[in-house]
């Protein structure tokens, strides 16, 4: 619930200045030209290789059972782990995905400065 209070606490004012749909019908982010890519703790493109600079739509799935594998997705993405761990929490891996989007984003607009 994005609306929650420490929802809203948490993500530090964010939330109103970043765009979040919830429970939207596929459909209807397609039909405006995003390319949809699904999350999966063990199979797909790695994050850091799939092109992520256009309009894009990450789904998310619950962290118990994920998204379903025949989710309609335009494709898949996953972030590797290692070790016994089955996954990250959905919460890790949004902030990892978005963080993966803007660098890209950066990088391809030359936005990117050096340190």
């Amino acid at each position: 619930d994005v609306g929650n209070p420490k929802v809203v606490r948490a993500s530090a004012g964010a939330i109103f200045r970043v765009p979040v749909l919830v429970d939207v019908a596929l459909d209807a982010v397609t039909q405006r030209g995003r390319m949809v890519w699904g999350t999966s703790s063990h199979a797909g493109t790695p994050y850091d290789e799939a092109d992520l600079t256009g309009p894009v739509a990450l789904v998310m799935g619950n962290e118990a059972h994920g998204l379903p594998v025949d989710a309609r997705v335009d494709g898949w993405l996953t972030i590797e782990h290692r070790g016994r761990s089955e996954s990250l929490n959905v919460a890790m891996a949004a902030t990892v995905l978005c963080f993966e989007v803007s660098r890209q984003r950066r990088r391809a607009t030359g936005t990117v400065t050096s340190r």
